[in-house]
């Protein structure tokens, strides 16, 4: 009996954390709309940190589709489980669709306006051409940016240009006079003598720019799944605002820029990284896009927020549900 005893606890030692019947193996789908952009960071970072596998998801993909209603088509079909299209995505909402936002995963809005060295004002780009995506968030935000100066919607033609490396291309043409970029995309340009003429986050301080999504169907079908990669999340969020190297690590691993472009960003940004979610905050939201609408829609944010996940890897962490 003693050496069955032995044995048995060998074999309890030998066996990992997570029993492999704990864990989901199938592929899991997390798509962002473009690769490296900063706002994405923790998707990306808890993927190559382990934290997806660590939460019992070992075969969590993290998949690029181009632009941002490219993303929000495919998580409304089911052909992803996970998306972070949270802007354009907020007009599928409007119309009813069954989404859910599980945790804010950036609040800022890193977008800057690039243009050509000459320009000093907003009222200077009258009559030229930017560069933006249609059913995007560089569409609404440069709206409703000129809403706030109360500047008309048509003072400037827009050319829909998806991805940044086309709008980079349009700007050095001479195609278009401007551009909404994020960093480090932007950086090119900046180099080349383009200067950022505004910056979102200056603009529109504390407002959440991306979430994690999913559908009201894979909470209902696969809520063991959304807890797993909500609580992986949540620990990379933690880690990047509490670990300034490895959050310039993240960032220069996901963005595939050197050291120091990395942590000129971090700490321009560190604070955005914050795992919370509010339905004041998706309001705030909300506006940007409400602001390119001809009609006001009846949109309430409870109805589209799911926080028990979040509350619940705060609390399993050890941290203070907001």
């Amino acid at each position: 009996m003693k050496i069955l005893g032995i044995a048995i606890l060998a074999l309890v030692i030998l066996l990992p954390a997570t029993p492999l019947s704990a864990q989901i193996t199938k592929p899991v789908y997390i798509s962002l709309p473009s690769a490296g952009n900063v706002q994405h960071v923790a998707l990306g970072a808890a993927k190559y940190k382990g934290f997806y596998e660590e939460m019992g998801v070992p075969n969590a993909q993290v998949v690029f589709l181009r632009g941002n209603s490219v993303n929000v088509q495919a998580i409304v079909s089911g052909s992803v489980q996970f998306a972070s299209a949270f802007g354009p995505s907020m007009h599928t909402m409007f119309r009813g669709e069954q989404l859910r936002i599980l945790v804010q995963i950036f609040n800022q809005i890193p977008f800057g306006l690039i243009t050509k060295p000459e320009v000093n004002r907003l009222e200077d780009l009258k009559g030229t051409k930017i560069a933006v995506t249609f059913g995007g968030s560089t569409h609404s935000v440069l709206i409703a940016l000129l809403a706030k100066y109360g500047i008309a919607q048509n003072f400037a033609e827009y050319l829909n240009i998806p991805g940044d490396q086309a709008k980079t291309a349009a700007l050095m043409q001479g195609r278009a006079a401007a551009a909404l970029m994020s960093p480090p995309a932007d950086r090119f340009l900046l180099k080349e003598g383009f200067k950022r003429l505004v910056y979102m986050g200056d603009v529109f301080k504390g407002v959440p720019f991306s979430a994690l999504l999913t559908t009201a169907k894979v909470i209902r079908e696969e809520p063991d799944l959304v807890e797993r990669v909500v609580k992986a999340v949540v620990k990379t969020l933690l880690f990047i605002r509490e670990n300034r190297d490895g959050g310039i690590e993240a960032i220069m691993n996901h963005s595939k820029v050197d050291k120091e472009i990395a942590a000129s960003l971090y700490d321009l940004m560190r604070d955005a990284y914050a795992p919370v979610l509010s339905p004041e905050g998706v309001m705030q939201r909300a506006e940007l896009e409400i602001a390119t609408l001809k009609e006001r829609p009846n949109f309430d944010p409870k109805a589209f927020i799911d926080d028990r996940f979040l509350k619940a890897a705060l609390r399993s962490m050890g941290r203070k549900e907001q």
